[in-house]
């Protein structure tokens, strides 16, 4: 099993390495299988609508700028690249704030930076599981995990943008056969 851990996260880890809001809502003798984030391409992805808007709106303003008397160009550049690198911090801080986690009886997701919210299923409720992939995820090796309790309609939650989503999904199918209660 490869777990996906970094050093920036919103998300604070005990000595193991396990998420305090998963290790806080264990039951007795529930054992964690694996802990991801999404992909860190998720942060570009996320961003990239927004940060293009901004990108053309500074141009455009800079080029305005210019055509003035008094040239305001570098102010609407620096402008420009604080609000671009807060629309990034912000797609950071949103992935730092997302962790998936499977433990043998349930599927946990935490995510939110200012009011975090988790969703928690056990695995044997769970009537489907499925893997969804656009084009970019498969260029990008991974992909969309999505959970439900219903066998039609609407997922109820989803672990985004993982890594080696397919790896990932058999995990799930594995821990769910050999941990059926």
């Amino acid at each position: 099993m490869k777990s996906e851990r970094t050093s920036f996260a919103a998300t604070a880890l005990d000595e193991a390495g396990i998420p305090l809001f998963a290790a806080s809502m264990l039951e007795p003798s529930e054992i964690i299988v694996g802990v991801w984030r999404p992909s860190l391409a998720w942060i570009a992805l996320r961003s990239a609508r927004g940060v293009s808007v901004l990108v053309v709106i500074t141009l455009l303003a800079a080029a305005t700028a210019g055509w003035a008397q008094h040239s305001w160009e570098w102010l609407v550049l620096q402008a420009g690249a604080v609000l671009i690198c807060a629309r990034l911090g912000a797609a950071g801080a949103e992935w730092a704030s997302r962790v998936y986690v499977l433990t043998d009886r349930r599927v946990l997701r935490r995510r939110g930076v200012l009011a975090p919210t988790v969703y928690s299923a056990n695995l044997n409720a769970l009537q489907r599981v499925e893997l969804l992939q656009t084009r970019i995820d498969r260029a990008l090796r991974s992909g969309t995990i999505t959970f439900s309790s219903r066998h039609e309609g609407h997922y109820d939650a989803a672990w985004v943008m993982i890594s080696n989503a397919a790896e990932v999904l058999a995990l799930i199918e594995e821990t769910r056969r050999r941990y059926r209660r």
